[in-house]
């Protein structure tokens, strides 16, 4: 057996592994955050026909690794891959902070909507309602409020 089928082997393997991971996991997971089992079935149950198919289940799985292959080679490389993870979280940051910005839901964000929440912010930071943050002020851990206030 060659270098590159054991590559390949070894790659489809860890991806199969990863994906069934992800198939099964608690609502835990890259698309699944949050994602109740039953929703994650629904997904990969393209035809709703109420049960998965092979086809199903890799195509599901094969949506994420071929768009790993930017240079359309055929070919997923390590670099490629690791871009594709870094372009998937970056992409799921960007969505939380649109939805946690976003008031009136549109799913864009305007100057109006991120100085609305920057007073927010600023409001429960300004305790004592004087218009400044003082240290004292300050949350212990974070600015999101958890574990913050004293």
């Amino acid at each position: 057996m060659n270098t590159s089928t054991r590559i390949a082997i070894a790659f489809l393997a860890l991806a199969g592994t990863a994906g069934t991971s992800a198939f099964a996991a608690n609502g835990q997971g890259p698309r699944g955050q949050n994602m109740k089992p039953e929703m994650r079935f629904e997904r990969a149950d393209a035809d709703k026909s109420g049960d998965v198919t092979f086809e199903e289940f890799a195509a599901a799985m094969n949506n994420r690794l071929l768009d790993a292959d930017e240079n359309t080679d055929g070919k997923i490389t390590v670099a490629e891959v690791a871009d594709q993870i870094q372009r998937m979280r970056a992409e799921r940051m960007a969505a939380r902070l649109i939805k946690r910005f976003d008031a009136n839901g549109d799913g864009e964000l305007t100057k109006a909507e991120i100085e609305g929440r920057q007073k927010k912010l600023f409001a429960l930071l300004d305790r004592n309602d004087d218009g400044k943050i003082v240290k004292d002020e300050m949350p212990v851990r974070g600015w999101h409020g958890r574990d913050g206030k004293r």
